[in-house]
């Protein structure tokens, strides 16, 4: 008996049921909108301004952050530059020499030369020498708490960029374990324990507002196409904020009372010659507290980009924010980190997009305003110098429109900035959304809307 062949014609394949990971690259182009790019702007302005005030509190950094130069060194290199700044240009040092700060120095430097171009030709070499000697004074500048650890962000991730780029997963890794876990040890090894505290407190506080607007926002594109506006957006934020900040801190906050109870443990039960042998009996008890330490240290570093999201898309409370997203990490832990993946990749190509734009609307603009300008009003106008070196002996109106000028364009940077929390808050809600899928097989358009029980899909009776 002859066997019947069954064939089976393929008309097309439905990727994005197939495939659900683009979703996260189209949440990316999604966070250019406006909206979202004027809540990142605000909350780097934020960040920025508190920042600031703290720097101008509190003592600065003798040693930035992540350098391996020893102190003694870094002094020595600071008087050396010091003392050559007040003696450069055929100058005498002056009196006060000894008591100069580099802040100080820098502005001697500057102001010898505008001198020195004032009365005399500025030769070349005169002016490498002034190049060479203000980057040496700002290379040893001491830095505050906010301003170190920005510049340490900065170059970190700069460092996962390049390495995204030649496609080195090991280097990004590295990078992104440098900003969430080696910054906060180096802070507080550093002894600025207020900064951690109350610094912290306002960047979680910022990430639950702004964040929960931009994640709200990809939230509600997603399930019905809907646009929200900023005023909408923030308003669902901040009557949610304590919700996100809880889900935020709370595993921060089990890690340091464990930790605080171990110390406890330490202190209580071996110093003493008898209590020793019992803190060594009760040592097992102490594993295991060591044990969860690690795991949920770990399980957050790797769920914090889904708890924001699940408060913006479910409108639960922070505690089920936090079960949920450690509860898909268990279940589908290869799921997350290959949409974790997929997430640093996007980011990383979008802001070389971001970066692009911002640069060329920078130089496209001082190099065409410029064009017909015959001051130095627009000195420093394009894309930020590599060496920042300030232009001198410019007369008052010169340097009074130069500084709006500058104002503005950081408003640029400040909003190339700002895309990187609309890019991730944007992408961390798709992220959610396919892990809620992968483990509960839960329609990634569903979320929760007005008239809905809050944490559910179900309707209010």
């Amino acid at each position: 008996m002859q066997r019947r062949t069954q064939r089976t014609v393929v008309d097309g394949v439905d990727f994005d049921r197939v495939f659900k990971f683009p979703s996260i690259l189209t949440a990316i182009t999604s966070s250019m909108q406006p909206a979202r790019l004027f809540i990142g702007f605000a909350m780097v302005v934020v960040l920025m301004a508190t920042g600031r005030v703290w720097d101008s509190l509190a003592p600065a950094l003798v040693v930035p952050l992540g350098s391996s130069a020893e102190l003694s060194v870094l002094a020595q290199q600071r008087q050396v530059a010091i003392a050559e700044s007040g003696t450069v240009l055929g100058n005498t040092a002056p009196d006060d020499l000894q008591t100069w700060t580099i802040e100080d120095a820098q502005s001697h430097l500057l102001a010898a030369w505008a001198k020195h171009e004032a009365i005399a030709s500025v030769s070349k070499k005169d002016r490498v020498t002034f190049e060479k000697l203000y980057l040496k004074l700002a290379s040893v500048r001491p830095l505050g708490p906010f301003e170190s650890s920005a510049t340490f962000v900065s170059n970190r991730w700069n460092a996962i960029v390049d390495a995204a780029l030649n496609l080195d997963v090991v280097g990004s890794w590295k990078g992104i374990v440098s900003i969430v876990w080696e910054l906060p040890q180096l802070l507080w090894n550093a002894g600025h324990h207020w900064y951690i505290s109350v610094y912290g407190f306002v960047l979680l506080l910022v990430m639950s507002v702004g964040g929960g607007s931009i994640a709200r926002m990809q939230a509600c594109q997603h399930a019905r196409g809907e646009c929200l506006s900023v005023t909408s957006a923030l308003q669902f934020s901040s009557q949610r904020w304590r919700a996100s900040l809880l889900a935020l801190a709370a595993p921060g906050m089990l890690v340091a009372g464990v930790s605080i109870g171990l110390v406890l443990f330490g202190l209580l039960l071996f110093n003493m010659p008898v209590l020793n042998l019992v803190g060594s009996i009760l040592y097992g008890v102490a594993l295991v507290f060591g044990f969860l330490i690690a795991i949920v240290a770990v399980g957050y570093a790797i769920c914090w980009p889904m708890l924001v999201p699940a408060v913006a898309v479910e409108n639960c409370e922070g505690g089920e924010s936090v079960q949920r997203s450690f509860a898909y990490m268990f279940a589908r832990p290869l799921h997350l980190l290959g949409y974790l993946t997929v997430l640093v990749v996007g980011l990383v190509l979008g802001f070389i997009v971001a970066r692009l734009l911002a640069t060329m609307t920078l130089d496209f603009t001082a190099n065409l305003v410029g064009a017909w300008s015959f001051n130095e009003s627009l000195s420093n106008a394009g894309a930020i110098q590599a060496d920042g070196i300030p232009v001198v002996g410019l007369v008052w109106y010169e340097s009074a429109a130069g500084g709006l000028v500058t104002l503005w364009e950081t408003v640029v940077y400040d909003f190339m900035v700002g895309w990187l929390f609309s890019g991730f808050f944007s992408a961390s809600v798709m992220v959610y959304l396919l892990m809620r899928y992968a483990c509960d097989r839960q329609d990634t358009h569903d979320s929760w809307w007005d008239g809905m029980i809050a944490g559910t899909s179900v309707t209010e009776p």
